[in-house]
């Protein structure tokens, strides 16, 4: 199953950020730690080391930065949407021109969650970046060895980001579609998973049973259960890839009536 565009894109964000958390790495710490070699011995090198990071954590808590941080999380929000809106059109004649309330009240409160995921990925890395600094220039290290050590925090930060827009798009995604489908009047969706090797059995299980509605059919306000007994939507479980498609009461009706 190819990724959508929304995730497509916000993984595109999330990564020029962790690039520019790098940038700033090499241009204002690594210069610091290159200065220090000859006191790796003294007391003073772990001050001023100290201070080069702390002016990068300052500049990633700044307010700017969360302003940006917020429309970061907005814009990636208001595209899911658009992406939705434009299939449910497509596929399924639903033509939404409003957002309702409580539309509007998922789309703020997966806004804020956004957000705070946006900000903890320069706090991690330079939280990482300083572990791996301190704990090899105390062994005496040279920079330019710390540099490639530096490397791997680099792709912790990567593959994070990449989490983070995967994960937060099927659950957006999910969140939003279920508003949509109930807004425009659905009581009913039948859940898709996304037929290959690495759907659980779980949710395979869910896509094929027939709890009196049709295969893979249920209501959204009596949701199927996850292996542990909560109630779970396509996308809401974690690195969850299922979908919804709305279904018809009509539909339900005659599917009742023949069993």
């Amino acid at each position: 199953m190819s990724s959508p565009r929304s995730e497509i894109q916000y993984n595109q964000v999330l990564q020029r950020l962790v690039n520019a958390v790098r940038q700033d790495v090499d241009a204002q710490l690594l210069p610091v730690i290159e200065a220090q070699v000859p006191e790796y011995v003294q007391d003073a090198w772990g001050d001023n080391v100290q201070a080069a990071i702390d002016r990068l954590v300052e500049k990633y808590r700044s307010d700017g930065f969360l302003q940006l941080a917020q429309r970061m999380a907005s814009g990636f929000v208001g595209v899911t949407l658009q992406v939705i809106d434009r299939k449910n059109k497509r596929s399924f004649g639903i033509d939404v021109l409003q957002a309702s309330p409580k539309l509007r009240f998922s789309m703020q409160a997966a806004a804020i969650q956004n957000a705070g995921l946006i900000k903890s990925i320069p706090e991690q890395y330079l939280r990482d970046v300083a572990n791996t600094v301190f704990s090899n220039m105390r062994i005496g290290l040279l920079p330019r060895e710390i540099a490639k050590r530096l490397e791997d925090d680099y792709g912790v930060a990567q593959r994070r980001a990449r989490f983070i827009a995967r994960d937060q798009t099927a659950k957006v995604n999910g969140e939003l579609t279920k508003q949509r489908q109930i807004d425009a009047g659905y009581e009913y969706f039948k859940w898709l998973d996304s037929d290959d090797e690495r759907v659980r059995a779980r949710h395979r299980k869910i896509a094929e049973a027939d709890v009196g509605y049709g295969p893979g059919v249920y209501r959204w306000d009596d949701l199927p259960k996850s292996d542990d007994g909560q109630p779970i939507q396509p996308g809401s479980d974690y690195q969850c890839r299922c979908t919804s498609r709305p279904v018809r009461n009509s539909k339900v009706e005659r599917h009742r009536k023949a069993a």
